[in-house]
């Protein structure tokens, strides 16, 4: 029983890195990258290559990416193996009362969400390989990439958004 905990403990310790969540109500981040993901959804796990992509590519001090896991069935130990099995470098948020989903309406799993300086510039899909659900192809677009170039080197860029392809939440 005492080892049954401690397993418990270290998942809630070691699952996630809490000092990268951003705070909603802190604008401690410059940009924001928030993506929807499930362990069961086959979108979703092939995004996790192109999300730790971009992540290699842009994370830094002012660009901070976190996942959230609004899935009922999630547990603290399903998204911990996620992590591992993905080697997801991010934080990973257990989000089962939807209230991310509802905050940014999102719909699908791997619908990416980027936030600069506290306003939505982008919603939709991390790239184009998907443009319905078992229709793959290579990406021409990577939209995440793009964004976070855009922005990091000081062009505006308006609102826009893709229809995100994916299981649904």
């Amino acid at each position: 029983m005492k080892h049954t905990y401690l397993i418990i403990l270290f998942f809630l310790i070691f699952s996630c890195d809490k000092n990268l969540e951003p705070d909603p109500h802190n604008n401690e981040f410059l940009i924001e990258v928030r993506v929807f993901l499930s362990e069961s959804c086959p979108v979703a796990q092939y995004m996790t290559l192109p999300l730790k992509n971009s992540y290699n590519q842009f994370a830094s001090d002012s660009v901070a990416f976190t996942a959230y896991f609004p899935n009922l069935l999630s547990t603290q130990e399903s998204i911990y193996n996620f992590t591992q099995k993905y080697s997801i470098p991010f934080s990973c948020i257990d989000d089962n009362t939807g209230e991310m989903v509802s905050l940014l309406g999102a719909t699908v799993y791997s619908e990416v969400f980027i936030i600069f300086n506290g306003e939505l510039v982008y919603k939709g899909m991390i790239d184009d390989s998907y443009t319905s659900l078992g229709q793959w192809s290579p990406a021409e677009n990577n939209y995440l990439y793009n964004v976070l170039e855009q922005l990091l080197e000081g062009n505006n860029v308006e609102y826009f958004e893709t229809e995100a392809v994916g299981c649904l939440i």
